[in-house]
């Protein structure tokens, strides 16, 4: 007798920040956004040596522009950039709609902030970047619950898992196998112990267990499951300089999301993913204030989520 095939589903969880953007942990404050006008003014300030109230941003910017990305990327983080007013980055846009076209029939889930009422002229937007890679019409299948308070890296992997168990509970009679991929920052977390569902999360494959448990808690156990998370996430070091980066999806986590979705794509497939492990979304805050700056140069601290006017932009 032949194997009864069930159903498969394959999950795409997309935050925005950090993920298809590049931000820089900014202590007490939103995190910077790397876009090109305010790379370009922080290096100018940076070669007059600046010293003015924003000293540390232009710091940051100036450094993280110029390092090396690593990851399979082979150039630096200037690559990464948004540009001309953009809130997301082309090359990053373009890889997750790779992604999404890899993994053939899914359901691309919405997790970022971009999720509330509020950016939804940003999401369409992002919508339509995404169907011009695909060359064909793009929206969101859904979005995680937008009444969830999300403020740190627990919360938003718990409101991922609880998305992913009433998925399964409502589909369970269906389910034979289902893929779970998270491209995530964690608000540029690092995974250092922090607690969710009784787990420590001290890395990638730990927060993917975390996952893991929220499906197989709500699913029969014939059915497979597998689960990655690309966190998009590193510690940058130049000289003194310490920095915490959400580096979007650089090459490798690209090269492994690609690889994970299409992994085992016959229907009858009992092979098991490896749990691969990997290199965090950001909370948004509206920051305005003029810095001086010495020759001319003025810089403003912006939010991101209004029109950018020629500023250093903290996002997110």
């Amino acid at each position: 007798m032949a194997p009864r095939c069930d159903r498969e589903e394959t999950l795409i969880f997309v935050d925005v920040d950090g993920v298809l953007n590049v931000g820089i942990h900014d202590e007490g404050k939103a995190p910077l956004l790397l876009r090109d006008e305010d790379v370009q003014t922080a290096m100018k300030l940076a070669k007059r040596g600046y010293k003015g109230p924003e000293a540390s941003c232009v710091e940051k910017l100036s450094s993280l522009a110029t390092s090396q990305v690593g990851f399979n990327e082979n150039d630096t983080y200037e690559k990464l950039m948004t540009r001309q007013g953009a809130e997301v980055a082309e090359i990053l846009v373009q890889r997750l709609a790779e992604v999404i076209e890899k993994a053939g029939d899914c359901q691309v889930i919405l997790s970022s902030s971009w999720r509330r009422p509020h950016h939804r002229n940003r999401r369409r937007l992002l919508e339509n970047r995404i169907a011009h890679y695909l060359g064909k019409p793009f929206h969101f299948h859904s979005a995680t619950p937008m009444y969830r308070e999300e403020r740190t890296a627990a919360d938003r992997l718990e409101t991922v898992g609880e998305y992913v168990a009433d998925f399964c509970t409502d589909s369970k009679e269906k389910l034979g196998l289902v893929r779970v991929l998270m491209l995530e920052d964690f608000f540029i977390t690092p995974m250092d112990g922090w607690k969710c569902r009784g787990h420590s999360v001290a890395s990638v494959s730990a927060a993917e267990q975390v996952l893991l448990s929220y499906a197989k808690s709500a699913l029969p156990a014939t059915s497979d499951v597998r689960v990655k998370v690309c966190h998009c996430y590193s510690e940058v070091t130049c000289g003194k300089l310490k920095m915490q980066v959400g580096t979007g999806l650089t090459q490798r986590l690209f090269e492994e999301a690609k690889s994970f979705v299409s992994t085992g794509t016959s229907p009858c497939s009992t092979d098991t993913s490896e749990t691969p492990v990997l290199l965090p979304p950001i909370v948004p805050k509206v920051i305005e204030n003029k810095v001086e700056e010495p020759a001319g140069f003025v810089s403003t601290v912006i939010s991101a989520f209004v029109p950018p006017i020629g500023s250093m932009v903290h996002a997110f």
